[in-house]
């Protein structure tokens, strides 16, 4: 295997989810999805890809991009640092007192959208997610038709416990990883890739 930035990023990412849905230690899901992101936002903008984060910005003008950026990494930056100073761990220990798994989901939705505007397909891992998210925030999806067709896939969601929530998304895939349909959809890539 050739390992590149996408390599990386893309091996990082589907440990990220796996770990989320298997509900084992947010911290690193939280800190291998903000690696992640800043990588797969660097090759976006390599190719001459939008990524998502500009998206965010064009539609939220009052928002310096300093400022979003800064609430983007905010608990990555307290994971990576102690603070020189007595006020800088206090600050950061303030910030790590309000993370929690829900965190989590925005950023690994904003490195799956970015995997998909740059690769135009992905590992079934990453669509199960893209779906799953889609269906916890039915208001920030897209047209009615692929809100119901995400919703169709996890029936009842919005009426589960999280656990229950992230289980449903561990049995569409362990049931449908091995589909030979799914396997030959043009927008579903292999888990293993050599580049």
């Amino acid at each position: 295997m050739v390992v590149s930035p996408l390599v990386v990023a893309r091996s990082q990412l589907l440990t990220a989810i796996d770990l989320f849905f298997n509900d084992r230690d947010p911290i690193s899901v939280h800190a291998l999805a903000g690696n992640a992101r800043e990588i797969l936002e660097s090759l976006c903008r390599l190719a001459a890809v939008e990524p998502i984060t500009e998206l965010f910005l064009r539609n939220n003008p009052h928002k310096p991009k300093k400022e979003f950026y800064a609430a983007l990494d905010l608990y990555r930056n307290c994971f990576n640092h102690v603070g020189k100073t007595w006020e800088e761990r206090k600050d950061c220990q303030a910030i790590l007192n309000r993370f929690d798994d829900s965190k989590n989901e925005y950023l690994l939705y904003v490195c799956v959208e970015d995997y998909l505007r740059l690769r135009g397909s992905s590992p079934f891992p990453m669509q199960v997610f893209h779906a799953w998210f889609c269906v916890m925030h039915v208001d920030l999806a897209g047209s009615a038709c692929s809100r119901q067709k995400f919703v169709n896939l996890f029936p009842g969601l919005s009426q589960m416990n999280r656990y229950q929530q992230k289980r449903a998304a561990l049995v569409v895939i362990k049931q449908s990883s091995d589909d030979p349909h799914v396997l030959a959809n043009p927008q579903t890539e292999p888990v293993l890739i050599d580049s």
